[in-house]
């Protein structure tokens, strides 16, 4: 990768198909050994679905952030999170950094930690001094990044369910 052709920038209504299609990859990669076939093909199989409210569920406002990053024009890294963590447990005092996916042919080259820093620096410009990153308890490369980046492994955890069938969900605490 040619430093000088990435970007990093706030995401925009057209990034949607890229951005859906970057997760999906990235999810047949990260969990290949954890779920089922079943799971990948019901997931790719509501793009459109996805597609139709993505303007909605992924953007930028004062209790969202969303970014990508580029390189030639090609999405290869998404981050998004919110002030306020979805999980009933941690929603009152954690900011939550939702999702950071980057393409494998691009991991292990710092996109990560710069969409994590710029979470982090809009986190504290909004008010929160803490956060979370959920992420399932068998990831073991993401949480290996995660405890990297000095995230504190919390004594909560939480069922996270696909096609029936319940999965461990382990979160990550850090200061800000």
């Amino acid at each position: 990768m040619n430093e000088e052709n990435l970007i990093i920038r706030k995401v925009n209504s057209n990034d949607g198909y890229e951005w859906i299609k970057l997760v999906n990859n990235v999810w047949r990669e990260a969990y290949k050994n954890i779920f089922p076939e079943e799971v990948f093909i019901e997931k790719e199989k509501n793009v459109d679905k996805k597609l139709a409210t993505f303007s909605e569920r992924i953007k930028n406002d004062d209790q969202n952030i969303a970014y990508v990053a580029e390189v030639d024009g090609k999405i290869i890294g998404i981050m998004c999170g919110s002030i306020n963590s979805k999980y009933k447990h941690f929603e009152s005092e954690y900011a939550d950094l939702n999702a950071i996916y980057i393409d494998p042919k691009y991991q292990g080259k710092g996109i990560g930690s710069s969409l994590k820093n710029i979470f982090e620096s809009w986190a504290k410009e909004n008010g929160a001094t803490k956060y979370i990153i959920g992420v399932l308890r068998d990831n073991e490369k993401a949480r290996k990044i995660y405890e990297s980046w000095d995230g504190k492994l919390a004594d909560y955890d939480s069922d996270f369910i696909k096609l029936d069938v319940r999965y461990t969900e382990v979160f990550y605490l850090y200061d800000l």
